[in-house]
C-alpha cells in the first residue's frame, strides 16, 4: 500500500492585490469604518429628535466634527465596497455583483442622509431649531423619502449579507472577517447599537487589511491519498 501526500500549498492562487496597491486597498477597508466609529462616539444617541437638536446646540464643536467624520466616511466606504467586491468576485461572481449593486445603493442613500442632516445642522446654527427638527423628523411619507429608506436600509442589509456570503467562500478573506461582518449586521442594523456595530465593522476591516497586506490565501489542508497495490 502506498500513501501519497498531496501538498496543496504549491497550488496557492496569487493574491488579488500585490505591490504598493495592496496598501491602498488596506487603507480603503479600514478608514471608512474608523470614521464612522468617530462619528458615533462624538454624538451620543438621543431618545427624540428634539433632544438631539438640543444636544447640537449645547455641543457645537463636537457635532461639527461628528458630521465631518460621517461625511468623509462615504467615499472611503465606497472604496471599501470596491475592494471587497474585487476580492469576492473571483469565487462568487454573481453574489458579489449583486452585493455591489445593493451596497452602492446603500452608500448613495447614506450620502443623501448625510446631506439632510447637514441641512438640519445649518438650520440649527442659524437659530431655526424648529426647522431642523422638521427636516430630521418628517412624519409624512413621500415617494423620495420611501425610496431613500429602501436604498439605504434595504441596500445595506441585503448588500452586507451578500458580501459576507461571498467573502466566506473566498480564500482571500479570513473567516474572522465574516464573523465580525455578521456581528455588525446584528448590532447596528437589528439592535441599533451604533458604536458597537461600527466597532465590529472596523474589526472586520482591520482583519481584511492584514490579509491584503500579507497576501493571505486560505488553502485546503494537506490531503492523504491511499492507493492499494
Amino acid at each position: 500500500m502506498t500513501v501519497i501526500v498531496e501538498d496543496t500549498r504549491d497550488n496557492r492562487p496569487a493574491p488579488v492585490f500585490t505591490g504598493r496597491i495592496r496598501w491602498v486597498a488596506a487603507l480603503l477597508v479600514t478608514v471608512g469604518a474608523a470614521l464612522q466609529v468617530a462619528e458615533f462616539l462624538l454624538e451620543p444617541g438621543s431618545d427624540t429628535t428634539a433632544s438631539r437638536v438640543a444636544w447640537w446646540v449645547a455641543h457645537p464643536d463636537r457635532i461639527e466634527w461628528s458630521k465631518a467624520a460621517g461625511l468623509l466616511a462615504v467615499p472611503f466606504l465606497l472604496g471599501q465596497v470596491y475592494v471587497t467586491v474585487t476580492i469576492a468576485r473571483r469565487h462568487s461572481r454573481r453574489i458579489a455583483t449583486a452585493a455591489a449593486v445593493c451596497l452602492t445603493a446603500a452608500m448613495t442613500g447614506l450620502a443623501a442622509i448625510q446631506g439632510a442632516e447637514l441641512a438640519a445642522l445649518f438650520a440649527t446654527r442659524a437659530g431655526h431649531q424648529d426647522a431642523a427638527i422638521a427636516i430630521l423628523d418628517s412624519s409624512e411619507p413621500t415617494v423620495p423619502g420611501v425610496l431613500l429608506l429602501v436604498m439605504f436600509l434595504g441596500g445595506a442589509l441585503i448588500g452586507t449579507v451578500l458580501i459576507n456570503i461571498a467573502l466566506w467562500r473566498s480564500p482571500y478573506a479570513p473567516r474572522l472577517v465574516v464573523i465580525f461582518g455578521v456581528t455588525f449586521v446584528v448590532l447596528d442594523i437589528v439592535l441599533q447599537q451604533g458604536v458597537a456595530g461600527h466597532l465590529a465593522a472596523l474589526a472586520a476591516g482591520l482583519v481584511l487589511a492584514w490579509a491584503i497586506v500579507t497576501g493571505y490565501v486560505r488553502t485546503p489542508r494537506q490531503r492523504e491519498r491511499v492507493r492499494a497495490h
